[in-house]
């Protein structure tokens, strides 16, 4: 018990915490414009993938980070923009367009792996660039919160600046109103002369760049090269950070700490229990399900209770008269 609670209070767990947070963080941020936008978008894990693969390509073939950052958010874009030509545009099923993307990328980087590396597995072959680790002056100086908040990669403080950026945008500007608007009532937004399918490649733009960097994260920065299957359901996890926080960056970029702190668990209990590594490595996906049951009970329960209270200030009102 004694360890448990060291390991818990020591600062390098929530460092560990806030690094482990990152990616579905990210992922979180795609679904939430999703959400606001009217767009029911699976295919953030198969994206994820891609642009994963695709920065660590990019840079290592011209040996230039930042090319390799800006193929990849352009390839995240893009494979967007893919799946919203089909779903939107030519109005396939939403569902369907996302798993087609998601098969599409499993099966893709490993042929793309093979074809560049003659490995399924990693691309440690590729000399691949990766983001640099930021210790932050002053900050870095100060006990625990230096340890915390200093030294982090790169991409997490962008991370942080990209959900900071998009709620100012949805909430502070004309253009996040008019993407809610459409996501809200399409029909609505259509009338009051708003383009739907522009506003809605839009916030696809948005959760492009943000796939992208959140691949990118995973593939050169936690590591240092691409890895099949590397994702492991972040994507898919960032559909129930999206359903706790009902489609809010900020409550999003709160509610992905979950997975951060559940995540980084998995590394105590390798170390000094002897649970079956398996359930070990579904702890982080049980945790967060379980999270969810409770808070959407609560929202239920929260719900039917300003029911019964306006139907009783109903009936006392009918009663005054």
């Amino acid at each position: 018990c004694g360890s448990m609670m060291e390991f818990f209070l020591s600062p390098t767990f929530w460092k560990t915490v806030l690094a482990s947070t990152t990616p579905v963080m990210l992922a979180t941020l795609a679904a939430n414009m999703m959400t606001k936008s009217g767009i029911f978008n699976l295919a953030i894990e198969g994206t994820m993938l891609i642009c994963a693969l695709t920065g660590v390509i990019a840079s290592a073939f011209t040996q230039n980070l930042w090319i390799g950052c800006l193929t990849a958010v352009v390839m995240g874009v893009v494979i967007s923009f893919i799946f919203g030509y089909f779903a939107l545009v030519m109005k396939g099923a939403m569902n369907a367009c996302g798993v087609a993307v998601n098969l599409i990328a499993t099966g893709g980087t490993v042929f793309v792996l093979v074809m560049l590396t003659g490995s399924k597995a990693n691309s440690s072959a590729l000399k691949s660039l990766t983001f640099p680790v930021v210790n932050i002056p002053v900050l870095k100086d100060i006990p625990v919160l230096g340890t915390i908040f200093s030294g982090q990669n790169l991409v997490t403080y962008i991370a942080w600046a990209i959900v900071a950026v998009t709620a100012w945008m949805l909430y502070k500007t004309k253009l996040g109103i008019n993407i809610r608007a459409v996501g809200e009532n399409p029909a609505a937004a259509k009338a009051a002369g708003l383009s739907v399918l522009k506003h809605q490649f839009a916030a696809l733009a948005i959760c492009g760049v943000s796939c992208a960097f959140g691949g990118m994260y995973l593939s050169m920065g936690a590591l240092k090269s691409f890895t099949t299957g590397m994702v492991a359901g972040r994507g898919y996890m960032s559909l129930a950070m999206d359903a706790m926080s009902q489609g809010n960056p900020i409550v999003g970029c709160l509610s992905s700490l979950l997975y951060g702190f559940s995540d980084t668990i998995t590394v105590y209990l390798q170390l000094y229990s002897k649970i079956d590594l398996k359930l070990i490595e579904a702890f982080p996906y049980l945790f967060i399900i379980v999270v969810l049951v409770i808070i959407q009970s609560i929202r239920k329960m929260v719900a039917r209770r300003k029911e019964k209270l306006a139907s009783l200030e109903q009936l006392r009102s009918q009663q005054a008269a």
